[in-house]
């Protein structure tokens, strides 16, 4: 006898219909159509389903494993392992890898029946996205059952970004439910999600994500998941109403900086003098982008040239063309910026260029109130909206600072607004991803040991 056969003669003997049956077990009604027809072969989960709805008592498993048996001879499925390469060069953050550790062991909230959820936040280009793969890829063999993976998209070029349930299918599909078993209702596919995970191991990893929302639908249900969310919002609503637990990255510690800079950059950073390389490291802000992009930068320089690289990047705006990639604006500082800024509502932008010049050493919201013009309470509200997206750091309460990095962003957007508001009609502005051609003409004349005639 059939899995199909079979499973509709249990059906009818509990006399229940395709549409009831479809309600039970979150699979579409005409996916299991096709299964009691024999047009489609059963997953293993649909199988375990219907047996626990039906009360077969293992009839419809054995018929599964029989049918699986007779199509595979012994071949088993390969539970999906979805996880781009491993960070190379990645340097130092013992500490947070530890923090991860525990995090990531914690029961669920009150009752202890969800998965643990780690949200791991903190500003562009700090590395959040490194260390979730770093662990992900030390710890999977944890997770028999597989390694789902989703790039949400939130911060990037426009149009990146991945719908909730545009995941969901793709994580059902890796879970071996076809597009066709899967319900059209992003409802019951999240619920169709939450029933193939119940009972497995799988870690998810869902990383820039913008908002609780894009997350709560990919969660599992039940404990024996792990999931890690990275994002640059501090997505308070996740930690308090999904239980998730919060690890904040900051920038890494000027040794590791130091050590980042000379695994990546080569030949460029042979014999510099090590007070050179700590320069160079604080002027990228201790930010890991930032020293990526810099080693790639002097891996074209000839070696002991680096005391002329760091007297060139004096000036924010040279700093910023320094750490930009033309050719890949996910390779940039100032595009990688960008895609934060522009999220911000208007006077939170503008809060943004008035104030990250001026926070390098931290400011109190009274001063902060005096530089917008609003009452000390409006301040507070705008400098928490930058703080939640990981563009100002809370020192104190009270109190805000914003890195060297950011802050030269925000001095560039600014004088480009002014420029704007005071150019006749008809002038062109200059975009936040174009370097000055005049700066990398200009330093790599200077790394190269040849005088540079001032324009």
């Amino acid at each position: 006898m059939t899995f199909g056969v079979t499973l509709r003669e249990r059906r009818l003997e509990q006399g229940l219909s395709l549409a009831g049956l479809s309600k039970t077990i979150h699979y579409s009604k005409g996916h299991l159509s096709r299964i009691e027809s024999g047009d489609k072969r059963p997953s293993e989960d649909l199988a375990r389903r219907c047996d626990e709805a039906l009360g077969a008592r293992g009839e419809l498993l054995a018929a599964h494993r029989a049918l699986s048996t007779e199509r595979s001879q012994g071949r088993t499925s390969c539970p999906p392992f979805q996880l781009p390469p491993d960070p190379r060069h990645f340097t130092g953050r013992h500490a947070e890898t530890a923090e991860l550790d525990a995090l990531a062991a914690l029961p669920g909230p009150a009752g202890g029946g969800a998965a643990p959820v780690v949200l791991i936040d903190g500003k562009p280009g700090v590395g959040k996205t490194a260390l979730a793969l770093r662990w992900a890829h030390r710890n999977a063999a944890s997770f028999p059952d597989g390694v789902l993976f989703h790039d949400l998209g939130a911060y990037g070029p426009a149009g990146s970004t991945v719908r909730a349930d545009e995941a969901l299918a793709a994580g059902l599909r890796a879970l071996g439910v076809e597009h066709g078993a899967q319900p059209a209702d992003p409802r019951e596919r999240a619920a169709l999600h939450r029933s193939v995970l119940a009972g497995r191991s799988v870690l998810v990893v869902l990383d820039n994500a913008a908002s609780a929302d894009d997350v709560r639908t990919l969660l599992p249900g039940t404990p024996g998941c792990t999931v890690l969310v990275t994002s640059r919002s501090r997505m308070a609503g996740l930690v308090a109403r999904d239980g998730a637990a919060r690890l904040s990255l900051r920038s890494l510690s000027l040794a590791d900086s130091s050590h980042l800079l000379a695994r990546t950059a080569g030949p460029g950073l042979r014999d510099a003098p090590a007070e050179a390389v700590s320069a160079l490291a604080e002027r990228c802000g201790l930010l890991p982008l930032a020293l990526r992009i810099a080693a790639e930068r002097l891996s074209a320089f000839p070696p002991g040239r680096l005391d002329a690289v760091v007297r060139e990047l004096d000036a924010p705006e040279a700093l910023l063309d320094f750490l930009h990639c033309p050719e890949d604006p996910t390779a940039s500082v100032r595009s990688t910026f960008s895609w934060s800024y522009a999220r911000l509502e208007e006077d939170a932008a503008r809060a943004f260029r008035l104030l990250g010049p001026r926070a390098g050493a931290g400011m109190p919201v009274r001063d902060a109130a005096d530089v917008l013009g609003v009452p000390p309470a409006a301040a507070a509200r705008l400098m928490e909206v930058l703080h939640r997206n990981n563009l100002l750091e809370l020192t104190a309460p009270g109190r805000y600072l914003c890195d060297s990095l950011l802050g030269a962003y925000a001095a560039e957007l600014a004088g480009e607004s002014v420029v704007r508001d005071h150019r006749p009609s008809g002038g062109g502005t200059r975009t936040t991803d174009a370097p000055s051609s005049s700066l990398g003409i200009r330093l790599a004349l200077n790394c190269l040991g040849v005088p540079a005639t001032a324009p």
